[in-house]
């Protein structure tokens, strides 16, 4: 059975998510975000979040570790396949939900929770944030009137960008466009994210 590392907002929920969207098992080991648990340094010492055991596989980055489940533990709708006409925009999205957006959101949570008071504004926060916000406008304009990124099917790379989105408010203060708020309530609304946010608590 698949274990993963979680906490409560960390990259960790979209492992959940995804989990729960393709209804397979898995066991949580909470842990508390910035005070990582022995055992979670044991798998991971960089004491980051997520990290997942598959039996003898040990893995630290979400986006991977989405790739792998639904490789191995698939076939799944929510993978698409090099045939499909969609197939390079759901891989660029998959992994722009966090190569191109979260990227710059994470040294402004880390900045928000742990910098100086008298630290926490200057040149490079300002670029993050300005770089964060023109991301997030470059994914409400490719999903233009779809109801998800690829066109009207949900699949991974939603929830690879709708964890992101989620993230923007509480790293820098950024709003999302109407468009791109509506976007992700409709991902929040699915009950697959209300269970994993339900094992989050």
């Amino acid at each position: 059975m698949l274990k993963i590392f979680h906490a409560p907002r960390t990259r960790s929920l979209r492992i959940v998510w995804l989990c729960e969207e393709m209804g397979l098992p898995y066991e949580i080991a909470a842990v508390k975000f910035g005070d990582p648990s022995p055992e979670l340094l044991a798998v991971n010492p960089l004491r980051s979040l997520p990290a997942m055991q598959d039996g003898a596989v040990t893995m630290i980055e979400s986006i991977a570790m989405m790739i792998y489940i639904m490789g191995k533990y698939g076939p799944t709708d929510l993978d698409l396949k090099p045939s499909d006409p969609y197939y390079a925009r759901y891989l660029q999205f998959l992994l722009f939900g966090e190569a191109g957006m979260a990227m710059y959101g994470n040294p402004l949570v880390a900045t928000k929770l742990f910098a100086p008071e008298d630290k926490r504004t200057n040149w490079t926060s300002d670029y993050l944030k300005a770089t964060f916000a023109k991301r997030l406008g470059f994914a409400d304009d490719h999903l233009g009137d779809a109801p998800y990124i690829v066109g009207n099917r949900f699949t991974a790379a939603d929830i690879s960008v709708g964890y992101t989105i989620g993230m923007a408010g509480f790293a820098g203060d950024i709003e999302p466009s109407p468009k791109l708020q509506a976007y992700h309530d409709r991902l929040k609304a699915r009950p697959a994210y209300q269970r994993a946010v339900s094992r989050s608590t």
